[in-house]
């Protein structure tokens, strides 16, 4: 009963901000199924193409061009860095919110002395997480779907939109796992925001860079963003159910890492 009660708590604490980032995404994404359907926008986009280094398509993935001529700018809200900002600041807004937060307050020395267990705190912090990033997927897919319904009618499938948030949430919920484990060894919400932020990136820029220098490909397997590949899902590609259950698997296991070093924590001197 208490855990539920945590829970409930935990969501009341971070609705609000949840509500406003899901809000900030439908918006964003729609902008771009909007500004395709401007005869001049697609003309501009033509010509600045001829003019798109190799180095580009090789940074974004094979089938960046393509993808562009298909779908034209709608293809660019989806690799744009301010999407995968809005999915990576909740899962450090609800990290921080649950767990590093309430060590740096003392609330989870007073949560603790009730009947719920460091592994149900945690529990309730996956549930949240894994829930509020399959929100904001979902309005990723809806705002393009919409878009396209509205603004360019048959002429475009929004099939591979909903491989591409699948991805997408797939990606989100492994840098998740990544984002926990800071949480469960940091000192501080700053030190989380610091440390898990230049950690992310590190392996950002790293995805950017691998395909134009091979020695940085050996670091691609524990990238998290080496994974997503919006392009290439946008001409045909689809998300591996292979990949999908090594994805969740590892996004699980850095869970219960998590969970582990949480519960060897000396939360009184947090």
């Amino acid at each position: 009963m208490t855990g539920n009660i945590h829970l409930l708590q935990s969501l009341k604490g971070i609705w609000l901000k949840l509500l406003l980032l899901f809000s900030g995404l439908f918006i964003f994404e729609m902008l771009f199924p909007i500004l395709g359907a401007s005869a001049q926008v697609q003309q501009n986009m033509l010509k600045e193409m001829n003019d798109i280094p190799p180095m580009v398509e090789k940074m974004f993935g094979a089938g960046f061009i393509d993808a562009l001529l298909k779908y034209g700018i709608i293809a660019l809200g989806y690799i744009h860095p301010l999407a995968l900002v809005l999915f990576i600041l909740f899962i450090f807004i609800a990290v921080s919110q649950i767990i590093t937060s309430e060590i740096g307050s003392g609330v989870i020395g007073y949560t603790l002395s009730k009947p719920v267990s460091r592994k149900r705190i945690y529990f309730n912090l996956a549930v949240v997480i894994y829930t509020g990033l399959g929100g904001l997927a979902v309005a990723c897919y809806s705002a393009s779907a919409l878009g396209i319904r509205l603004f360019h009618g048959a002429k475009l499938s929004t099939a591979p939109f909903a491989a591409l948030s699948w991805n997408l949430f797939l990606v989100m919920i492994l840098i998740a796992g990544y984002i926990v484990v800071f949480a469960a060894a940091a000192e501080t919400g700053k030190a989380l925001f610091t440390w898990g932020g230049i950690a992310l990136l590190t392996f950002y820029i790293i995805s950017l860079a691998a395909p134009l220098w091979k020695p940085l490909e050996f670091i691609t397997p524990i990238d998290p963003f080496s994974y997503y590949k919006p392009m290439a899902i946008l001409i045909g590609s689809r998300n591996s159910v292979v990949e999908s259950v090594l994805l969740i698997t590892a996004s699980v296991v850095m869970f219960a890492v998590g969970g582990w070093l949480f519960s060897r924590r000396d939360i009184l001197t947090g």
